[in-house]
């Protein structure tokens, strides 16, 4: 448990200062190993951005990038995970947003 709350922390602290002046980015939150990435539109399209760059996510509630990684993750592999995760939602934000249509 110990280290689940370790590198959730790390987790969380590093992403929010990769992703600290992206426009678009609501919340990072979690506990342990939960983490969450709230974000102001729905972000279902970065579970595909995510797998082809090798990682592994899911989206909840429409716009919540959420990670579960391996209770048995060391920093090394947290900070690879940041790494690799921050441009994609970078990239993601950086695009217009897609406006719904109306009925």
């Amino acid at each position: 448990m110990e280290n689940a709350e370790r590198i959730g922390t790390l987790i969380r602290n590093e992403l929010g200062q990769a992703l600290q002046d992206c426009k678009g980015l609501v919340d990072i939150r979690g506990r342990g190993l939960m983490v969450g990435a709230q974000l102001d539109r729905p972000c279902g399209e970065l579970v595909k951005l995510a797998l082809d760059a090798g990682l592994l996510i899911n989206v909840t509630a429409d716009n919540v990038v959420r990670l579960l990684p391996a209770l048995v993750m060391n920093d090394a592999e947290a900070r690879t995970l940041v790494a690799m995760l921050a441009p994609l939602v970078r990239e993601f934000l950086a695009r217009p947003q897609v406006q719904a249509a109306r009925a």
